[in-house]
Formats: structure tokens, C-alpha cells, sequence
């Protein structure tokens, strides 16, 4: 997820900058979008068995809880500098 973030980051600095931005970037950003952890899971309850969903569901919210963790923890070390 972080390298979905400085991606944004570095996308939004380019259009501050005023710099010209390839399609190539723009497309290079959207697939790092579609393909984090969170998509998958997510499309594996919409997409998969009923079986299964309530499984994938958890499997989705402990990512979702993992990535907070992260996040948080980057906050803290930035707060420490």
C-alpha cells in the first residue's frame, strides 16, 4: 500500500510542479490502484461462493485492520523526527 501512496504522492507533486504527465504514469498509477490487497479482497467476496464469503470477508477486514496498523505506525515514526 505504501508504494500505492507515494505514487499518489508523486502524481500530485508532478501536477503542482506544473510538469507534463504521460498517459504512461496516469495508467502506471491506476494499476497500482486496482491491484492492492484491498481490491483482491474484495472482489474475492463479491466474485467468489457464498460459501466462502463470510471467510474472504474476514480475511478482507484483517487487511483492512493491517493496513491501519501500518498507517498508524508511519504517522508515529514521522511524529518522532
Amino acid at each position: 500500500m505504501s508504494e500505492v501512496h507515494r505514487s499518489a504522492a508523486g502524481l500530485l507533486h508532478r501536477v503542482a510542479d506544473g510538469g507534463e504527465i504521460p498517459i504512461e504514469v496516469l495508467r502506471e498509477f491506476a494499476e497500482l490502484v486496482l491491484h492492492p490487497e484491498l481490491v483482491a479482497g474484495a472482489r474475492a467476496v463479491l466474485d467468489g461462493p457464498p460459501e466462502f464469503a463470510l471467510r474472504r470477508a474476514l480475511e478482507l477486514a484483517s487487511v483492512v485492520l493491517a493496513v491501519r496498523v501500518g498507517a498508524e505506525r508511519e504517522q508515529a515514526k514521522e511524529g518522532t523526527k
